[in-house]
Protein backbone atom coordinates (compact mmCIF):
# COMPACT_ATOMS: atom_id res chain seq x y z
CA UNK A 1 0.00 0.00 0.00
CA UNK A 2 1.13 3.31 -1.07
CA UNK A 3 2.12 5.73 2.18
CA UNK A 4 1.62 9.67 1.34
CA UNK A 5 3.08 10.45 4.45
CA UNK A 6 6.54 8.63 3.65
CA UNK A 7 6.21 9.80 0.57
CA UNK A 8 6.44 13.32 1.08
CA UNK A 9 8.81 12.86 3.72
CA UNK A 10 11.15 12.20 1.63
CA UNK A 11 9.73 14.64 -0.43
CA UNK A 12 10.36 16.80 1.78
CA UNK A 13 13.50 15.60 3.88
CA UNK A 14 15.64 13.98 1.27
CA UNK A 15 15.07 15.46 -2.23
CA UNK A 16 14.23 19.20 -2.12
CA UNK A 17 17.37 20.14 0.25
CA UNK A 18 19.65 18.50 -3.04
CA UNK A 19 17.89 20.08 -5.35
CA UNK A 20 17.56 23.42 -4.13
CA UNK A 21 21.03 24.12 -4.94
CA UNK A 22 20.13 23.10 -8.63
CA UNK A 23 17.45 25.76 -8.49
CA UNK A 24 20.24 28.07 -6.55
CA UNK A 25 22.00 27.76 -9.64
CA UNK A 26 19.17 28.54 -11.98
CA UNK A 27 18.25 31.52 -10.45
CA UNK A 28 22.00 33.34 -10.17
CA UNK A 29 22.71 32.12 -13.74
CA UNK A 30 19.52 34.17 -14.51
CA UNK A 31 20.53 37.30 -12.19
CA UNK A 32 23.80 37.08 -14.25
CA UNK A 33 25.88 36.07 -11.39
CA UNK A 34 27.48 33.32 -12.81
CA UNK A 35 27.85 32.03 -16.59
CA UNK A 36 28.41 29.50 -18.46
CA UNK A 37 32.36 29.62 -18.56
CA UNK A 38 32.60 29.47 -15.24
CA UNK A 39 29.50 26.37 -14.61
CA UNK A 40 32.42 24.49 -16.78
CA UNK A 41 35.16 25.39 -14.31
CA UNK A 42 33.20 24.07 -11.62
CA UNK A 43 32.29 21.02 -13.78
CA UNK A 44 36.15 20.58 -14.41
CA UNK A 45 36.62 20.77 -10.60
CA UNK A 46 34.20 18.07 -10.13
CA UNK A 47 35.55 15.71 -13.08
CA UNK A 48 39.36 15.96 -12.06
CA UNK A 49 39.13 16.26 -7.99
CA UNK A 50 35.47 15.04 -6.56
CA UNK A 51 35.09 12.12 -8.69
CA UNK A 52 38.39 10.46 -8.46
CA UNK A 53 37.44 10.77 -4.50
CA UNK A 54 34.02 9.17 -5.49
CA UNK A 55 35.23 6.34 -6.96
CA UNK A 56 37.40 6.29 -4.31
CA UNK A 57 35.05 6.23 -1.46
CA UNK A 58 32.46 3.76 -3.46
CA UNK A 59 35.41 1.09 -3.47
CA UNK A 60 35.83 1.41 0.39
CA UNK A 61 32.08 0.97 1.00
CA UNK A 62 31.16 -2.10 -1.27
CA UNK A 63 30.85 -5.39 0.57
CA UNK A 64 32.36 -7.95 -1.81
CA UNK A 65 31.05 -10.75 0.12
CA UNK A 66 27.62 -9.89 -0.64
CA UNK A 67 27.80 -9.04 -4.37
CA UNK A 68 24.27 -10.95 -6.53
CA UNK A 69 26.04 -11.36 -9.71
CA UNK A 70 22.89 -12.90 -11.43
CA UNK A 71 21.30 -9.84 -10.82
CA UNK A 72 23.78 -7.18 -11.76
CA UNK A 73 24.26 -9.27 -15.01
CA UNK A 74 20.97 -8.78 -15.89
CA UNK A 75 21.32 -5.15 -14.71
CA UNK A 76 24.69 -4.59 -16.99
CA UNK A 77 23.09 -6.33 -19.63
CA UNK A 78 19.74 -3.79 -20.07
CA UNK A 79 22.46 -0.52 -19.52
CA UNK A 80 24.61 -1.43 -22.21
CA UNK A 81 21.85 -1.80 -24.10
CA UNK A 82 20.72 1.70 -23.80
CA UNK A 83 23.84 3.05 -24.20
CA UNK A 84 24.27 1.15 -27.38
CA UNK A 85 21.05 2.33 -28.61
CA UNK A 86 22.26 6.14 -27.34
CA UNK A 87 25.06 6.19 -28.98
CA UNK A 88 23.93 4.24 -32.76
CA UNK A 89 20.67 6.55 -32.48
CA UNK A 90 22.69 9.71 -31.66
CA UNK A 91 25.09 9.02 -35.14
CA UNK A 92 22.43 8.20 -37.73
CA UNK A 93 20.29 10.23 -37.04
CA UNK A 94 21.00 13.60 -34.90
CA UNK A 95 24.34 13.36 -36.85
CA UNK A 96 26.61 13.69 -34.09
CA UNK A 97 29.83 14.25 -33.90
CA UNK A 98 31.71 10.88 -32.06
CA UNK A 99 32.30 12.14 -29.00
CA UNK A 100 28.84 13.60 -28.72
CA UNK A 101 27.35 10.35 -29.41
CA UNK A 102 29.33 8.36 -26.74
CA UNK A 103 28.06 11.05 -23.69
CA UNK A 104 24.66 10.96 -25.23
CA UNK A 105 24.91 6.96 -24.86
CA UNK A 106 26.24 7.16 -21.51
CA UNK A 107 23.88 9.63 -20.63
CA UNK A 108 20.68 7.21 -21.38
CA UNK A 109 22.41 4.60 -19.47
CA UNK A 110 24.17 5.87 -16.60
CA UNK A 111 21.40 6.53 -13.96
CA UNK A 112 22.17 8.83 -11.00
CA UNK A 113 22.35 6.61 -7.94
CA UNK A 114 24.78 8.18 -6.56
CA UNK A 115 22.60 11.18 -5.87
CA UNK A 116 18.99 10.15 -5.28
CA UNK A 117 18.57 6.44 -5.06
CA UNK A 118 21.49 5.33 -2.55
CA UNK A 119 20.19 8.44 0.00
CA UNK A 120 16.78 7.02 -0.40
CA UNK A 121 17.71 3.73 -0.17
CA UNK A 122 19.50 4.47 2.87
CA UNK A 123 16.22 5.80 4.55
CA UNK A 124 13.94 2.44 3.66
CA UNK A 125 15.60 -0.61 3.09
CA UNK A 126 17.82 -2.81 4.70
CA UNK A 127 21.91 -2.88 3.74
CA UNK A 128 21.63 -6.33 2.08
CA UNK A 129 19.17 -4.60 -0.34
CA UNK A 130 21.55 -1.60 -0.94
CA UNK A 131 24.67 -3.24 -1.53
CA UNK A 132 23.23 -4.15 -4.91
CA UNK A 133 22.96 -0.28 -5.86
CA UNK A 134 26.84 0.16 -4.15
CA UNK A 135 27.82 -2.66 -6.94
CA UNK A 136 26.34 -1.12 -9.81
CA UNK A 137 27.90 2.25 -8.20
CA UNK A 138 31.28 0.40 -8.70
CA UNK A 139 31.20 -1.09 -11.75
CA UNK A 140 29.75 2.09 -12.99
CA UNK A 141 33.13 3.60 -11.85
CA UNK A 142 34.55 0.63 -14.34
CA UNK A 143 32.26 1.77 -17.66
CA UNK A 144 32.74 5.64 -16.98
CA UNK A 145 36.34 4.48 -17.30
CA UNK A 146 36.26 2.96 -20.57
CA UNK A 147 33.52 5.50 -21.88
CA UNK A 148 36.80 8.19 -21.15
CA UNK A 149 39.06 5.69 -22.93
CA UNK A 150 36.83 6.07 -26.05
CA UNK A 151 36.30 9.90 -25.86
CA UNK A 152 40.07 10.00 -25.57
CA UNK A 153 40.53 7.81 -28.62
CA UNK A 154 37.65 9.92 -30.49
CA UNK A 155 39.27 12.82 -29.65
CA UNK A 156 42.79 13.03 -30.24
CA UNK A 157 43.47 10.66 -33.10
CA UNK A 158 46.93 11.58 -33.46
CA UNK A 159 47.83 10.31 -30.04
CA UNK A 160 49.76 6.87 -30.00
CA UNK A 161 49.67 3.50 -27.86
CA UNK A 162 52.16 4.45 -25.36
CA UNK A 163 50.74 8.54 -25.41
CA UNK A 164 47.19 6.58 -24.54
CA UNK A 165 48.43 4.56 -21.99
CA UNK A 166 50.21 6.94 -20.31
CA UNK A 167 47.04 9.39 -20.05
CA UNK A 168 44.45 6.43 -18.82
CA UNK A 169 46.69 6.24 -16.02
CA UNK A 170 45.77 9.55 -14.88
CA UNK A 171 41.50 8.42 -15.86
CA UNK A 172 40.17 10.61 -12.91
CA UNK A 173 37.64 7.88 -12.16
CA UNK A 174 40.23 4.98 -12.89
CA UNK A 175 42.56 6.28 -10.47
CA UNK A 176 40.21 6.46 -8.12
CA UNK A 177 38.99 3.10 -8.27
CA UNK A 178 43.08 2.25 -8.02
CA UNK A 179 43.51 4.35 -5.09
CA UNK A 180 40.54 2.38 -3.45
CA UNK A 181 41.74 -0.93 -4.59
CA UNK A 182 45.13 -0.56 -2.97
CA UNK A 183 43.86 0.77 -0.05
CA UNK A 184 41.56 -2.28 0.27
CA UNK A 185 44.10 -4.98 -0.30
CA UNK A 186 46.93 -3.72 2.01
CA UNK A 187 47.32 -5.92 4.83
CA UNK A 188 46.98 -3.83 7.74
CA UNK A 189 44.67 -1.40 9.10
CA UNK A 190 45.47 2.40 7.50
CA UNK A 191 43.58 5.51 9.68
CA UNK A 192 40.60 6.17 9.06
CA UNK A 193 41.21 9.73 8.20
CA UNK A 194 42.14 8.36 5.14
CA UNK A 195 39.07 7.10 4.41
CA UNK A 196 37.35 10.43 5.71
CA UNK A 197 39.50 11.80 2.92
CA UNK A 198 37.95 10.58 0.23
CA UNK A 199 34.33 10.51 1.87
CA UNK A 200 34.59 14.56 2.85
CA UNK A 201 35.79 15.54 -1.27
CA UNK A 202 33.08 13.08 -2.82
CA UNK A 203 30.84 15.14 -1.27
CA UNK A 204 31.41 17.79 -3.05
CA UNK A 205 30.56 16.12 -6.80
CA UNK A 206 26.57 16.16 -6.35
CA UNK A 207 26.52 19.79 -5.09
CA UNK A 208 28.69 21.54 -7.47
CA UNK A 209 27.64 19.14 -10.21
CA UNK A 210 23.75 20.21 -9.59
CA UNK A 211 24.80 23.88 -8.93
CA UNK A 212 26.78 23.90 -12.60
CA UNK A 213 23.48 22.64 -14.04
CA UNK A 214 21.05 25.39 -13.00
CA UNK A 215 23.46 27.88 -14.20
CA UNK A 216 23.47 26.00 -17.84
CA UNK A 217 19.67 25.49 -17.39
CA UNK A 218 19.18 29.02 -16.76
CA UNK A 219 20.81 29.90 -20.62
CA UNK A 220 19.04 29.53 -23.54
CA UNK A 221 18.90 26.66 -24.94
CA UNK A 222 18.73 25.54 -28.98
CA UNK A 223 16.41 23.64 -30.48
CA UNK A 224 18.31 20.89 -31.96
CA UNK A 225 19.97 19.82 -28.22
CA UNK A 226 15.77 19.91 -27.10
CA UNK A 227 15.19 17.07 -29.56
CA UNK A 228 18.25 15.20 -27.93
CA UNK A 229 17.25 15.97 -24.48
CA UNK A 230 13.56 14.47 -25.39
CA UNK A 231 15.59 11.59 -26.66
CA UNK A 232 17.94 10.61 -24.03
CA UNK A 233 14.90 11.62 -20.98
CA UNK A 234 12.76 8.92 -23.70
CA UNK A 235 15.05 6.20 -23.11
CA UNK A 236 15.72 6.78 -19.65
CA UNK A 237 12.26 6.76 -18.09
CA UNK A 238 10.01 4.44 -20.39
CA UNK A 239 12.96 1.96 -21.98
CA UNK A 240 15.16 1.52 -19.40
CA UNK A 241 12.64 0.91 -16.65
CA UNK A 242 10.58 -1.19 -19.56
CA UNK A 243 13.06 -3.20 -20.55
CA UNK A 244 14.40 -4.14 -16.87
CA UNK A 245 11.50 -5.52 -15.55
CA UNK A 246 11.64 -7.39 -18.65
CA UNK A 247 15.03 -9.14 -18.18
CA UNK A 248 15.34 -8.89 -14.08
CA UNK A 249 11.82 -10.09 -13.36
CA UNK A 250 10.09 -11.94 -16.54
CA UNK A 251 12.67 -13.68 -17.97
CA UNK A 252 15.40 -13.27 -15.09
CA UNK A 253 12.75 -14.61 -12.45
CA UNK A 254 14.29 -12.95 -10.04
CA UNK A 255 11.66 -11.92 -6.94
CA UNK A 256 10.67 -8.30 -6.56
CA UNK A 257 11.75 -7.60 -3.07
CA UNK A 258 15.19 -8.84 -4.50
CA UNK A 259 15.48 -6.60 -7.12
CA UNK A 260 13.72 -3.74 -6.09
CA UNK A 261 16.65 -1.65 -5.07
CA UNK A 262 18.34 -2.75 -8.69
CA UNK A 263 14.95 -1.31 -10.35
CA UNK A 264 14.81 2.08 -8.57
CA UNK A 265 18.49 2.67 -10.48
CA UNK A 266 16.61 1.99 -13.95
CA UNK A 267 14.36 4.03 -13.36
CA UNK A 268 16.53 6.94 -11.64
CA UNK A 269 17.29 10.26 -13.25
CA UNK A 270 20.14 10.81 -15.91
CA UNK A 271 23.63 10.55 -14.04
CA UNK A 272 25.95 13.65 -13.78
CA UNK A 273 28.52 12.03 -15.12
CA UNK A 274 28.30 12.79 -18.91
CA UNK A 275 26.84 16.27 -17.94
CA UNK A 276 30.30 16.81 -16.03
CA UNK A 277 32.99 15.33 -18.51
CA UNK A 278 30.87 17.51 -21.22
CA UNK A 279 32.68 20.10 -21.39
CA UNK A 280 36.27 18.63 -21.23
CA UNK A 281 35.82 17.12 -24.44
CA UNK A 282 34.02 20.43 -26.16
CA UNK A 283 30.43 18.66 -26.38
CA UNK A 284 27.55 20.87 -25.83
CA UNK A 285 25.96 20.34 -22.63
CA UNK A 286 22.33 21.90 -22.94
CA UNK A 287 20.47 18.56 -23.77
CA UNK A 288 21.69 16.42 -21.00
CA UNK A 289 21.63 19.20 -18.29
CA UNK A 290 17.34 19.32 -19.81
CA UNK A 291 17.44 15.89 -19.54
CA UNK A 292 19.11 15.49 -16.31
CA UNK A 293 16.55 17.84 -15.23
CA UNK A 294 13.09 16.46 -16.49
CA UNK A 295 14.22 12.74 -15.15
CA UNK A 296 14.49 14.14 -11.68
CA UNK A 297 11.70 16.00 -11.79
CA UNK A 298 9.57 12.66 -13.30
CA UNK A 299 11.33 10.46 -10.95
CA UNK A 300 9.87 11.62 -7.95
CA UNK A 301 6.85 9.96 -8.67
CA UNK A 302 8.61 6.75 -10.31
CA UNK A 303 11.08 5.95 -7.96
CA UNK A 304 8.00 5.26 -5.22
CA UNK A 305 5.85 3.25 -7.83
CA UNK A 306 8.85 1.13 -8.06
CA UNK A 307 9.16 1.08 -4.40
CA UNK A 308 5.58 -0.24 -3.66
CA UNK A 309 5.82 -2.52 -6.98
CA UNK A 310 4.13 -5.77 -6.31
CA UNK A 311 4.03 -8.84 -9.27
Amino acid sequence: MFDLFEFFNLLINGVIPVSFICFFGFFLGKKNFFEVVEANIILKFVGLVAVPAMSADIILKLDFTNINFPLYIKYLITELTLYFLGFFTAKKFFKSKMTEAILIGAAASFANHVLYVYPIAILEFPFSQINSIITIMAMDVLLLSLTILLLDLASAKDLSLIQLIKKQSVNPPLLGLIIGLIIILIPYDLPIGIERTFEFISLSAAPCALFALGIILSKKIKWDQVKIAVFITFLRLIVHPIFAIVIILILGGHLIEDSRTTLMVATAPVGLMAFTFAPKYNVKTEAIALSILWTFIASLLLIPIVGILQI
